[in-house]
């Protein structure tokens, strides 16, 4: 890595790369008065969820107060990015945002899923560590699995699906259901992730040079209060983790960085991909580390052989909901039909070439879905190499990975946003910011089962459209932007970025 490289990417500054910070449309900053009245409704409309609960086929009730946490969120969260200095904020205001994340986050933690039932399976695999057993050995529905039932249990979903969560996962769990019986122990740890990676967002955030009031984007996001507190979903384990990769990558710390990025992948495997963003700033030797902590973490459930890793592949192949990009390729890989032509090609190739045999484990996968899943994979990777190619920031290039991944992934439940949600604080997007308003909307179908759950097809208009339009508009924003910069410097050399409001 180049000093000069490096000098470059700590020094701190304000980008408005994303096209929504603009020197002419600067709004009101973030007052104490503001942030008080914004967070008093905010409440209210975390308060009226649990008094009108949602329920299949009445989610009314439940989208017109997740709006009414949503809108003053929105207003909150420009009026925080219109903070142009780190001097124009007043801890005052900082103390009013971290207090109200605390309560929103109280507000709910102590009611029953609503939304989701993933936290069962989470409490169920803790329990089953706990007792000394290996969750990967059998599904929850087998008669072999040697725990006491509670009423609880019943409500895992999927009972005849191996765990699909990593090794790092099942001790969270394991850990959440020893701190206190039920729910409230995988939730309280779950929260505490939340807060303290709120805490690190704000200290990456002064680090940066940017204003710390910037984290009320992630600590007061509605669908990150109730995707966490309410439904209890992993993802802020996961999510601190990433923090801390990239805390110590600003601290040019590599081992740790590459060891934080391992241990989040062992949590979920999402992060795993964000290697890609900050080899620049690793050196080879710390990729000896991913490897050898990957193997201590999966060495004592080694008993269950190929069975560590059925869970996942079951997940891999057949889990599709709510997707974006994904579902206009397989869409058009549908309408192409090349399934046959394929077919035709392999019984070609086998009827002339001696040893190919192993081909025909292929027709199983020649079909749209896993065509779809094949292509979308191809892009992930070419969207890696060309960000390692071209961005010298690595959080910027992790900020811009994680939303591609997002995009082309076959599954975007609600609660996968939460992946990108910190990043905003770094690099505002509004389309982003609106579509952790509009993914609430992926809900519609509550209480259905099996692939009736999934959202209905016209849900995808309303939801995605209006997040496609506003970034093709930050997208034209910062192309302009950059052409007028370019424009500015005749030499080529570089322009100094602007700090300015949303």
């Amino acid at each position: 890595m180049a000093p000069e490289e490096s000098e470059e990417r700590q020094r701190p500054h304000i980008s408005d790369d994303d096209g929504i910070l603009n020197d002419a449309h600067v709004g009101p900053l973030l007052s104490l008065r503001w942030s008080l009245v914004a967070g008093a409704a905010m409440e209210a409309g975390f308060a009226a969820m649990l008094l009108d609960p949602p329920r299949p086929g009445a989610l009314g009730p439940f989208l017109a107060s997740y709006a009414a946490a949503f809108v003053p969120y929105g207003l909150a969260a420009r009026a925080a990015l219109c903070t142009r200095a780190a001097g124009l904020q007043s801890r005052a205001s900082l103390g009013v945002i971290v207090a109200f994340a605390c309560l929103f986050r109280a507000t709910l933690i102590l009611a029953p899923p609503a939304l989701s039932d993933d936290i069962y399976r989470y409490r169920f695999d803790g329990r089953v560590l706990l007792s000394g057993g290996n969750p990967y050995l059998d599904p929850p529905g087998a008669a072999g699995v040697a725990l006491p039932r509670d009423a609880l249990d019943s409500r895992v979903a999927h009972q005849d699906v191996r765990t699909i969560y990593p090794p790092l996962a099942e001790l969270v769990f394991a850990a959440g259901a020893a701190i206190a019986p039920g729910l409230l122990g995988l939730k309280a740890l779950l929260v505490l992730c939340d807060l303290l990676g709120i805490l690190l967002l704000r200290w990456i955030l002064k680090r940066r040079g940017l204003p710390e009031v910037r984290v009320l984007v992630y600590a007061w996001n509605p669908l990150a209060i109730i995707e966490v507190a309410w439904s209890g979903h992993l993802e802020p384990a996961g999510v601190l983790l990433v923090l801390c990769a990239a805390a110590a990558i600003i601290q040019r710390r590599d081992l740790g960085s590459t060891l934080a990025l391992t241990l989040a992948a062992l949590v979920k495997i999402f992060p795993l991909a964000l290697f890609a963003p900050f080899l620049r700033s690793t050196r080879a030797r710390a990729l000896l580390l991913p490897p050898i902590v990957a193997a201590a973490f999966y060495w004592p459930y080694r008993d269950a052989g190929p069975r560590l890793f059925e869970g996942a592949w079951t997940y891999a192949r057949r889990w599709s909901a709510n997707d974006s990009l994904f579902g206009i390729v397989q869409a058009a890989i549908a309408w192409i039909d090349p399934t046959p032509l394929l077919k035709e090609a392999i019984g070609w190739t086998r009827a002339r070439i001696p040893g190919s045999g192993p081909l025909d484990h292929l027709y199983g996968f020649l079909y749209p879905p896993d065509l779809a899943r094949a292509f979308c994979a191809l892009a992930a990777v070419a969207a890696a190499f060309f960000i390692l190619r071209r961005e010298r920031d690595p959080l910027r290039g992790a900020f811009l990975l994680t939303g591609a991944l997002l995009l082309l992934s076959p599954t975007l439940h609600p609660w996968y946003l939460l992946w990108i949600l910190p990043w905003l604080a770094l690099f505002p997007s509004r389309a982003w910011i609106l579509l952790t308003g509009l993914v609430a909307l992926a809900y519609l179908n509550l209480g259905a089962a099996g692939r009736a759950a999934e959202p209905h097809p016209w849900v995808h208009l309303p939801e995605y459209l209006p997040f496609y339009l506003l970034l093709a508009r930050e997208w034209t924003a910062r192309r302009r932007r950059s052409f007028d910069r370019r424009s500015a410097d005749p030499r080529g050399g570089p322009v100094a970025r602007a700090g300015s409001g949303w």
